[in-house]
């Protein structure tokens, strides 16, 4: 039988005073996946190995079988694959988030979801300033690009920005063995903060985290094809051996193209006997602590996805799930247990 798993980033949460002690996905009206939790099974999953912090690049790896070691951090090296940027085994790379601050504190991990044409711009700028045949920026999705270092044996240590917010922006430096890499880093990023100040866009600065390199134990290989919208999840895709579907408008935030991304995933499964669609909107909501924008989200996603997928005339397993909980309060993902939904659809022709 076809499967097909949507993967719902940090869809579970933990409970919200505001909320009445519930959680957003309780308080949201999803009579889509509620019907294949009253009609099929459900349980809960650990998705975060020991000895790792709870992330996607972690999660996702783990739910497809991949033995993921402790202290694993393949984020950027995925996103890397996943954007088609050529990465060698002694290079290592580091997310660079263009962010907005305000009076010298980090607002918003996403320069308020600054789009993809406006973020090249800057990105080709800081590229002009600051690149070197050692340092190189790379264009992503809008808000999420990359930062690329040749050759480079060190440690470097930073905290996720999304877990700054409120936060003094002093607190975006970065600490590394290499004493002269960890001051060139930092020079990049305060002085970022001034070449952006004077470009006229929401972007004032720049944020470096989740330094990666490539895994020492390869991915083995699933026949499939993967739907999604960041480069981090399409990375996943490609390491894996997978189809990687394009889908138009698929940005990765929280106006992304459902409709597109549910019909690419039926017509994927025309072709595969397993599919991923993955949708990232629910962590983008939580990390903008936004529990109402959060329980608006899902709301979208039954609507758009979950209820028009049971009205298909397939014979399919759908699996439902978060890879990871993000919470609405803090914006940091949580090490909890997940609740899987696995439903049989039989609507035959």
């Amino acid at each position: 039988m076809k499967k097909l798993l949507i993967l719902l980033d940090g869809m579970d949460d933990e409970p919200i005073h505001s909320l009445g002690g519930s959680t957003p996905r309780e308080v949201a009206s999803m009579p889509g996946l509620d019907y294949m939790c009253r009609k099929g099974t459900s349980r809960m999953m650990m998705t975060i190995p020991i000895g790792n912090s709870p992330s996607t690049d972690v999660a996702v790896p783990n739910i497809l079988g991949y033995h993921v070691p402790p202290k694993f951090s393949g984020r950027t090296w995925l996103e890397a694959i996943g954007g088609d940027i050529e990465i060698k085994a002694e290079d290592i790379c580091l997310r660079c988030n263009l962010i907005r601050t305000e009076n010298n504190h980090v607002m918003s991990h996403s320069a308020d979801n600054i789009s993809d044409n406006d973020a090249k711009v800057i990105i080709d700028k800081l590229n002009e300033v600051f690149g070197t045949k050692r340092i190189s920026f790379h264009s992503g999705k809008g808000y999420r690009n990359l930062l690329r270092i040749s050759n480079c044996n060190s440690e470097i240590t930073v905290t996720p920005v999304h877990e700054l917010l409120g936060k003094e922006v002093t607190s975006l430096l970065v600490k590394s063995s290499d004493i002269q890499l960890q001051q060139s880093l930092n020079h990049i990023i305060t002085k970022s903060a001034d070449i952006l100040s004077g470009m006229s866009y929401r972007a004032n600065g720049i944020a470096l985290w989740a330094p990666g390199r490539q895994p020492i134990h390869p991915f083995h290989h699933i026949s499939g094809a993967m739907v999604a919208g960041v480069n981090l999840v399409k990375g996943i895709g490609k390491a894996f051996g997978m189809e990687v579907m394009e889908v138009k408008g698929a940005t990765g935030d929280c106006n992304t193209n459902f409709t597109g991304k549910l019909h690419s995933a039926i017509e994927a499964l025309s072709t595969h006997d397993f599919v991923i669609l993955h949708i990232e909107a629910p962590d983008e909501a939580a990390h903008n602590k936004n529990p109402k924008q959060k329980i608006e989200v899902l709301e979208t996603i039954d609507r758009l996805i979950l209820s028009p997928l049971l009205e298909q005339h397939l014979d399919i397993e759908i699996r439902v799930q978060a890879d990871h909980a993000t919470s609405s309060i803090t914006g940091r993902h949580l090490n909890l247990p997940v609740k899987v939904i696995t439903y049989r659809l039989n609507h035959q022709k």
